[in-house]
Parts: structure tokens; C-alpha cells; sequence
């Protein structure tokens, strides 16, 4: 199982009502919590880790999870509010307003509140938002390293950088977190927010010389450039006849790709070396399919596996 670890929230999207003033529309959302439904959907062996309020909101996070077959065994229930997020849509990435404060999942504690890890675990999976802000930032740093060596790690950073309020110390976990990884996705958007400057062809082949066995770049319409193990891949965007936005689109890219490589049985601390160029062309392909779906239907809405058919 790929036991993905971070918020859970509600997305407001904005809309037009009905006499033509701008409104907002709540669906249920957040970076880990999308690659979570997504993998499900996509028939991958999936789990959450999470806190999820005990409202209303939190009711409709925990039903979209078993909808889309993801198991709630590392999910716990908090009488605390739900993590609320606004979005606005400009002319390129979505931008969010997050309202965050003493929610179930910033005051979540995966060691205290959660199930101890079981042997169907074979990987941790965590990114954005929940790595931004003590305590849930360091509580989740502390499971992914506590399982170093033990479990496949991989991550997508997901910069939201309207939400640091300590620059330093966040690029300090996230090179921590980042070069600890077997799998790491990211988008150069991010890399780039992260360290202004760098070359991102050079930081990824850095990490596979330290040790990671994938590490994939996202470019958004320049599609995404893979590198491992001897070896480098390249995957173009899938075209798509209408764009109507792009939230979630970089989720259901992950989804994608992690289902891919779990099918393919390199998601295990044991064979996770094995990933080879064949396997990561093929994961990074069936991404960028996956991806060029969600972003042709309103919000993060990823696809299900029959419609990959």
C-alpha cells in the first residue's frame, strides 16, 4: 500500500451565480488528499494519513476517500474545524488563501493519534501544505524519516509559498525531505521558488547520485523530464481540446505515476532500485494522460480507471 500522508481540505472555487455575481462553490480537495482519490480511482493499492474534522466538511473528505476506494485505516476523526482554502484563478497557476488555524489536521500527530504502520505499508508518500506549518510539519518529517530505510519515501513538495512564514526553515525540510526520497516529483515552478537559480536537469541527477531512484520534473505545457539510475526520459503533455483548469492537475500527475510504478512492483524498499527507463517512461506517459483529463473538467476531479481505457 502507498500510504499518503497531508492535508485534506475544501476547496471554494470560484463561480458565477446565478444572477451573474461572483460566488464560490465548496469541493473537497488538498494536494495529498487528491493523490490519495486519484490512486484509488485508478485501482492502486491506497491509503491515507490524516486527521478530518468531525463537521460536516470533514464527513464529505471522509466519503470522497471511500468512494474512491481509499482505505481509512490511518485516518482519524478530530472535533476540531476543517482546513478551508480559496482559490483564485488568474491568468496561470491557481493562487489560495488558506484558513488553517487549531484545524483537526495542523494539530494532527501521526505517533499519537494514529494506528502504529502496518506491514501492508510499502511506501510514504507526503508534499504541500502540511510540510508548511508546525506541528503537523515536523510530526509528518518525523514519520518519513522514522521510516527511512524501512519504506519506499517519496515526495512532491507543492510549494504554496503565500503560506510560509519562515522561508529558511521550510527550503531546510524540504532539501531534508527531498534528498531522503527514493521518488520525487516536482515542478520547476517549485524547484525554482525553492532555489532561485538552480539548474533543475543538475539538482535531479544530484539526488539520483545520492541515492533517489526517480526524480521527476514537471514543466506544465513543456511536459515533465524523468531521471534515475542511468538513464533520462522525457514526456510530452497529452494536448486537450479545452483547458478548464488546471487545480489538481500536478496531483493527478503523481496519481499516475505512483499507480504505474506500483503496478509494475518497483514501490517497495526492496526493488524500488529496479526502476528503469522502460518503467519510468511508461509511468511518466500515463501521467501526463492522467493529468490532461483532470485539467478538461472542473476542479480536482482525477480520472477513473476506465476512463484511462
Amino acid at each position: 500500500m502507498i500510504l499518503v500522508c497531508g492535508e485534506a481540505l475544501i476547496d471554494f472555487l470560484p463561480v458565477k451565480s446565478a444572477d451573474g455575481r461572483e460566488a464560490y462553490r465548496p469541493v473537497v480537495g488538498g494536494s495529498p488528499f487528491n493523490t490519495a482519490v486519484g490512486i484509488g480511482r485508478l485501482g492502486g493499492d491506497v491509503g491515507f494519513c490524516a486527521a478530518l474534522s468531525t463537521d460536516f466538511f470533514g464527513d464529505r473528505l471522509a466519503e470522497a476517500l471511500e468512494r474512491s476506494k481509499v482505505s481509512l485505516n490511518y485516518v482519524v476523526r478530530a472535533p476540531r474545524s476543517s482546513m478551508l482554502a480559496f482559490v483564485s484563478m488568474g491568468d496561470g497557476e491557481p493562487e489560495y488563501a488558506f484558513i488553517d488555524d487549531a484545524s483537526a489536521g495542523r494539530l494532527f500527530s501521526p505517533e499519537r493519534d494514529a494506528p502504529p504502520i502496518g506491514e501492508e505499508v510499502s511506501m510514504i508518500w507526503t508534499g504541500s501544505v502540511a510540510l508548511i506549518n508546525d506541528p503537523i510539519a515536523s510530526a509528518y518529517e518525523k514519520l518519513y524519516f522514522d521510516n527511512k530505510g524501512r519504506r519506499v519515501l517519496g515526495m512532491d513538495p507543492n510549494v504554496r509559498p503565500t503560506v510560509v512564514t519562515d522561508a529558511a526553515a521550510y527550503r531546510a525540510r524540504m532539501k531534508r525531505m527531498t534528498e531522503a526520497a527514493e521518488i520525487v516529483k516536482v515542478s520547476k515552478a517549485d524547484l525554482l521558488w525553492l532555489y532561485p537559480g538552480i539548474d533543475p536537469a543538475a539538482w535531479a541527477r544530484d539526488l539520483v547520485g545520492g541515492g533517489a531512484s526517480l526524480v521527476v520534473l514537471t514543466d506544465g505545457a513543456n511536459g515533465a523530464e524523468g531521471y534515475g539510475r542511468g538513464f533520462e526520459a522525457k514526456s510530452p503533455v497529452v494536448p486537450v481540446d479545452t483547458v478548464v483548469d488546471t487545480v489538481g492537475a500536478g496531483d493527478s500527475y503523481s496519481s499516475g505515476l505512483l499507480t504505474v510504478l506500483q503496478r509494475r512492483g518497483v514501490v517497495s524498499i526492496d526493488r524500488v532500485g529496479q526502476i528503469d527507463q522502460a518503467i519510468a517512461q511508461e509511468a511518466m506517459d500515463y501521467a501526463a494522460r492522467t493529468a490532461a483529463i483532470t485539467v478538461s473538467r472542473e476542479g480536482a476531479d482525477p480520472p477513473w480507471n476506465f476512463e484511462m481505457a
